[in-house]
């Protein structure tokens, strides 16, 4: 019998010939499980359910809206597992506001696994958290996802007035951070970045400003391209 991590319930776990097998176990009971909803088809850039929002063609106004702002859209694609619901944003939170670092471990599998789809194409990255958040959580939420991958860090985040937290920020407050991108690449790493492709890994795509910041720095340091893998896609 196992522990549901979110709703704290004993639940059997299903019993079958492969997971005789397998040390893997489901961390969540059939009941939480259900309340996780795949992202589906959407927007080719960016995944945004087309039941959301108004398209052009296949790309949504928001994917076309950045690359008229900044000349290009700096992210190639975006990737997200699960619609940010009210059952998935309840669960993060416990995850990076509490401390909870088990849940953030539910992902790890699914994540691991969209990544060894590509053939080790892409360098890994995760975007940087400002030293007082990191003083504030003791981890960085995007790192713990991929607790057994291959993390390549090369950015950090440069100190600014604003220390509210992104949740607290309004759209267009999130939105406006393209005026002054607040990531960096570390010095000693800008050689290693020129020529690779990179991949991001975060745990929630609302407005994309923060992928895309971070690409932005990975570009100018010579990338080849960016892409981003989140947990959530928020609508």
């Amino acid at each position: 019998m196992s522990t549901c991590l979110s709703c704290h319930s004993p639940f059997f776990q299903e019993v079958s010939i492969q997971s005789l097998f397998s040390l893997k176990q489901s961390p969540l009971c059939m009941k939480c499980s259900s309340q996780l909803m795949l992202c589906q088809d959407g927007c080719i850039r960016c995944g945004k359910p087309t039941r959301f929002g108004s398209f052009i063609e296949d790309e949504c106004r928001d994917c076309i809206w950045w690359r008229k702002l900044l000349g290009q859209d700096v992210l190639q694609r975006n990737q997200s597992l699960y619609e940010y619901n009210d059952f998935l944003k309840t669960l993060l939170s416990t995850y990076k506001f509490r401390g909870d670092v088990a849940i953030g471990h539910i992902f790890t599998e699914s994540l691991l696994k969209i990544i060894s789809e590509h053939d080790q194409q892409f360098v890994v990255t995760t975007v940087p958290l400002s030293p007082l958040r990191m003083k504030e959580r003791g981890f960085n939420q995007a790192d713990e996802l991929l607790k057994r991958g291959q993390i390549h860090h090369c950015l950090m985040r440069i100190s600014t007035d604003d220390n509210r937290k992104q949740s607290k920020k309004t759209r267009y407050e999130r939105i406006n951070l393209y005026q002054h991108n607040p990531f960096s690449p570390i010095p000693e790493e800008k050689s290693y970045i020129k020529g690779k492709k990179y991949l991001i890994i975060d745990d929630i795509y609302t407005t994309g400003v923060t992928v895309r910041m971070a690409a932005k720095a990975l570009l100018e340091s010579g990338a080849e391209s960016v892409s981003s893998l989140t947990v959530a896609r928020a609508i």
